[in-house]
């Protein structure tokens, strides 16, 4: 756990700019304290929280030699560093002001040969000042105030000059920096005096950073910053540096921010690097997430749920024993498998009660045993440390979000259809939700639940509103395949009564004749009279049916406004005002029914006639009178008989005649009319249905105009939240299969021709959503259905219900809630790609929860070329505001999203076998020349090695 920054990159201040006692140009340093000049100077400094100064000198590295000698005699255990910062004014005036532009080269002081480098720079610098016959003069020539307030040089002489001390084909950056002047002395980025853009291009061009205030920063990071506009900028960083030529210039800015009549005048610059040159060149590759000009550091983590440290004890000899510091970035564990990567993230999951115990596999399942008592505290930022013992239960606590590999491997599985991974999604957009939206929810299912679930019920009263129309239109239909029955059974009745009325005995004499007609006219009137009886009888049933209806009814709306009353409860309505919504249903309706049944009964009597003396033309009255006709009618009592028997026939036939063609006329009227108003009715509701799943939709996307504001912009602005149809049409028409004789042709031929116009009319219609569309459609594919009869392809224990009922389904056509990611439906990414938008959900949209975010080797999965584009911003901007623990072995994650910390994991073997892990830590840009170092360590385990940063320094 050695070296000097174990925590890795943090924000340090730093002054790039300032100038020391004896500056060849505007020197002012004069003691005010009675002590030397050196002493009041390296007093400042030491006492500054800058921890990295520019020492600058003109044409000259003398003040940054003298410096060095004499800071270190005074502060020898002193951890400020000193770089050599030459000043070179060069003859370019950009300005109508001819300010000419100053140049500042910054050396690389942990060179072996730093001092001898610049001196052959400055032998080799040639200025624009000559002697004699036009010799130029070199700048370690100069030496008079005079000829070094004179002196200016070019770009072209810098870069040869530089080629001469580190050889042509070397790489600049590993020695120097060259940082320009913005506004003073500069080449005025942001100015109201219009620049020449030309020359200041090419400065812009030749420079690696410059020196300005937080007011260029913008402006150096556009890529369009160029007079040319069809030349692309490199985004460079910005530093501001105090350019202090006094103490009171030191005393006033170092390190401060500088305010006068309400203006900033001047602000510090952060760096978030090493105290090193390779710390420096880290602003050169991330120039807006490494360099920060302001009052402080851009930090926004919550300090309670930032994990300093973590310690751990009593290891049984697997760990070592003691403190691990951890950076509140993004802090990246490497190793070889099986170094104990995972290991430590496991053991500060399971100390903050994140740990998943049902993964097998993992280093607690299988090293559990060995290491009970183990103790792992881990160390907050602010707040009560957290300290448990492995072996003892798990806090409830989940004081960080742990994603460990098995989880994101399940989540991100090729046969992983991808429910698991939209369930987590939405906890994720549940908890984004603002909370006086959840509507006290306490899931994302509730809360959606709760958005629609009157329009649910709404659809399945639809649903079943449907299955009744079906089952009625079948019971008509029932009834008109019964007519040519009907029709038959008519013929057969008046043969049957052509037959019989010539076997009527022919009356002996008129008296009879005239006796037969009295008494054929009698029983007709008999027949006609108990029809309209039993049409009476009918109509009070019907009254009963009413009266329990309207009892069913009033159940219901008790019901209603018991469930009403605790709604209205809920939504705080007075309950003075919840009578407004008590039923207004009361015993009034009996008066209506009462009326109608005594008249009804009052008709029946009537028509019934009184046991004694009944009326004439009364049931009773006629009965009676048949009775006397029929005695009187013959003395032959077998005659009679045979009348009777024949008289009475004839009466039944008529009768069940009259019936027939009442029922005849009903099926070809009235039931024809309902039949079709059916098949209007039963479309109707079923475009209804498809109505309301597009009320939901609007209700849903109505819920989510928050979070598809947030998934829309912003960090995650691939990511989209989708409201989509499906129709399952393959379980829809695998379950029509089976109502259809296959060895039979059905309206479309076969059943896989059916399929095919199904895909080809239906599916389109369903996921259309538009209820005429769909509509229209099904007319359309129903068509065939209606020249052909069912049961010429039904199977025999198939009915038309059944056939309609399925025809008519609507399970299978849903509404899907998913995430879209670059417009591709999350089921249908490649395991890689869910795994970027797992990554993607937690860092770019997962805004909310500010604990630490633990993530096990999500590499396993992601697609490797995607990981650069795709990732970096969101780890840049997630580890702002959170601390992320990463293990990976991947160098496009590690490096390229350039993590503030690495911590490199060993494990070796005790005497017993039993592994011993140890964990050493640092920066990216920590390097030491004999290879020791945490980036040189990590070469050698990433994959890609010294490639990967290669390119991270070649972006």
């Amino acid at each position: 756990m050695t070296g000097k920054w174990p925590r890795g990159s943090e924000w340090r201040k730093w002054d790039l700019h300032i100038h020391s006692p004896r500056t060849k140009l505007a020197d002012a340093f004069k003691s005010e304290a009675g002590e030397s000049i050196w002493d009041e100077y390296c007093r400042i400094l030491e006492k500054s929280d800058v921890q990295a100064f520019g020492i600058t000198d003109y044409f000259s590295a003398d003040g940054y030699i003298a410096t060095v000698k004499e800071f270190t005699a005074r502060y020898p255990k002193s951890s400020k560093v000193f770089f050599p910062n030459v000043e070179l004014r060069t003859c370019y005036n950009v300005n109508k002001a001819r300010e000419e532009v100053n140049v500042h080269v910054i050396f690389n002081p942990f060179e072996r040969d730093c001092d001898k480098n610049i001196a052959k720079f400055l032998q080799t610098l040639r200025t624009n000042r000559t002697v004699g016959d036009e010799k130029p003069v070199m700048a370690a020539d100069l030496s008079t105030g005079e000829e070094f307030e004179g002196a200016t040089t070019t770009r072209e002489f810098i870069r040869d000059a530089l080629a001469t001390a580190y050889g042509k084909q070397s790489n600049l950056t590993d020695h120097v920096l060259i940082v320009t002047a913005a506004n003073n002395d500069g080449i005025r980025a942001v100015s109201g005096v219009k620049r020449k853009e030309g020359i200041s291009d090419e400065l812009d061009k030749a420079s690696h950073a410059f020196f300005g205030n937080a007011g260029n920063v913008d402006y150096y990071l556009k890529p369009d910053r160029y007079g040319d506009s069809n030349e692309r900028a490199e985004a460079k960083p910005t530093l501001s540096g105090s350019d202090a030529h006094s103490l009171a210039d030191l005393d006033a800015k170092l390190g401060k921010t500088l305010v006068e009549k309400g203006i900033v005048i001047f602000e510090p610059t952060w760096i978030k690097a090493d105290v090193t040159f390779d710390g420096l060149r880290q602003i050169l590759y991330e120039p807006r997430g490494r360099v920060h000009i302001g009052n402080s550091p851009p930090l926004y983590h919550d300090e309670a749920r930032v994990i300093n440290a973590v310690r751990l004890s009593n290891t049984k000899g697997w760990f070592d024993e003691g403190e691990i510091p951890l950076n509140q970035g993004l802090v990246s564990i490497i190793g070889q498998k099986g170094s104990g990567k995972s290991a430590l993230a496991e053991l500060m999951a399971y100390a903050a009660g994140s740990w998943n115990t049902t993964e097998p596999g993992s280093f607690l399942r299988r090293a559990g045993d060995h290491i009970k008592g183990l103790r792992v505290e881990l160390v907050w930022k602010e707040g009560p440390q957290t300290v448990h013992r492995i072996g003892d239960p798990q806090s409830d606590e989940k004081r960080v979000r742990y994603l460990s590999q098995k989880f994101v491997e399940r989540l991100c599985a090729d046969d992983h259809i991808g429910t698991e991974l939209i369930r987590e999604i939405e906890a994720v957009i549940f908890e984004h939700t603002d909370p006086t939206d959840m509507l006290n929810a306490s899931s994302f299912d509730e809360l959606r639940a709760s958005k629609t679930e009157s329009i649910r019920a709404d659809r399945n009263d639809l649903r079943e509103e449907m299955t009744r129309l079906i089952r009625e239109e079948c019971a008509l239909a029932d009834n008109k395949k019964k007519l040519p029955d009907k029709r038959a059974r008519v013929r057969t009745l008046t043969e049957e009564e052509a037959g019989l009325v010539k076997q009527m005995p022919q009356p002996a004499n008129d008296e009879e004749k005239k006796l037969q007609e009295e008494l054929r006219g009698k029983r007709a009137l008999l027949a006609a009279a108990q029809r309209v009886v039993g049409g009476y009888k009918q109509q009070l049933q019907k009254l009963e049916d009413i009266r329990a209806r309207v009892t069913g009814f009033r159940a219901q709306m008790a019901r209603f406004y018991t469930e009403a009353v605790a709604l209205l409860k809920e939504a705080g309505v007075p309950d003075a005002e919840h009578g407004a919504f008590e039923p207004a249903f009361d015993k009034s309706t009996e008066g209506p029914l009462l009326k109608r049944e005594t008249a009804l009964k009052k008709e029946v009597a009537e028509k019934e006639g009184a046991a004694e003396n009944p009326a004439a033309g009364t049931i009773r009255a006629l009965e009676k009178d048949i009775k006397a006709l029929t005695e009187r009618e013959t003395t032959d009592k077998a005659r009679q008989a045979k009348i009777k028997t024949i008289q009475d026939r004839l009466t039944a036939i008529a009768t069940e005649v009259k019936k027939l063609n009442d029922e005849i006329a009903h099926i070809e009227g009235p039931e024809k009319e309902r039949r079709d108003k059916c098949r209007e009715e039963r479309l109707s509701v079923y475009g209804a249905y498809f109505e309301n799943l597009k009320r939901e939709q609007v209700a849903l996307e109505e819920l989510y105009k928050p979070i598809k504001k947030k998934l829309g912009s912003g960090d995650a602005n691939e990511l989209e939240f989708s409201i989509r149809r499906t129709a399952g049409i393959a379980k829809w028409l695998e379950r029509g299969s089976k109502l259809f004789d296959q060895r039979k042709t059905n309206p479309y031929g076969t059943m896989d021709q059916l399929a095919g116009k199904a895909n080809d009319i239906l599916l389109p219609a369903w996921l259309s959503g538009d209820a005429e569309t769909i509509k229209a459609a099904f007319k359309n594919f129903l068509e065939p259905f209606r020249d052909m009869p069912p049961r010429t392809y039904l199977r025999s224990d198939a009915t038309v219900q059944d056939l309609f009922e399925w025809v008519f389904e609507v399970d299978h056509v849903q509404l899907n809630y998913g995430i879209k990611y670059n417009g591709t439906e999350i089921e249908k990414l490649s395991p890689g790609t869910k795994g970027i938008v797992l990554l993607i959900l937690y860092l770019g949209m997962d805004t909310a929860d500010t604990r630490p975010l633990i993530v096990d080797q999500p590499d396993e999965n992601l697609d490797n070329e995607s990981i650069y584009d795709m990732l970096r911003t969101y780890f840049e901007n997630a580890k702002s505001r959170r601390q992320i623990i990463l293990i990976s072995h991947n160098p496009n994650l590690v490096v390229n999203a350039d993590s503030e910390q690495l911590i490199i994991a060993s494990c070796g073997r005790q005497t017993n076998e039993l592994p011993y892990i140890t964990y050493r830590m640092g920066s990216l840009e920590n390097s030491q020349q004999d290879g020791t170092g945490i980036r040189q360590r990590a070469c050698r385990i990433l994959e890609g090695g010294e490639i990967a940063f290669q390119r991270r320094e070649g972006r």
